[in-house]
């Protein structure tokens, strides 16, 4: 994960692997997103998590502590 600003300038199709996929959102969904993992991590059991979600707990916490620095890189104070 990781964030492209409208103002960047992308040089090519290089800048995207063929993996990734582009998903346009405001902080607030962001916000949403991180809440409903966090949430997630809290509601199902570690045992059960890979069968229910086909991830790990861990990829999650991986996912949530990429989620929580791009709300970082993002805060703005309001003035």
């Amino acid at each position: 994960m990781r964030l492209l600003r409208p103002d960047s300038r992308w040089i090519g199709e290089d800048e995207i692997d063929d993996a990734e996929l582009v998903i346009g959102m405001t902080r607030d969904d962001l916000l949403l997103f991180g809440g409903g993992l966090l949430e997630t991590l809290e509601a199902v059991e570690d045992w059960e998590f890979h069968t229910r979600l086909g991830f790990t707990p861990a990829d999650a916490r991986a996912l949530l502590s990429n989620v929580a620095e791009l709300l970082r890189e993002t805060y703005q104070p309001e003035t």
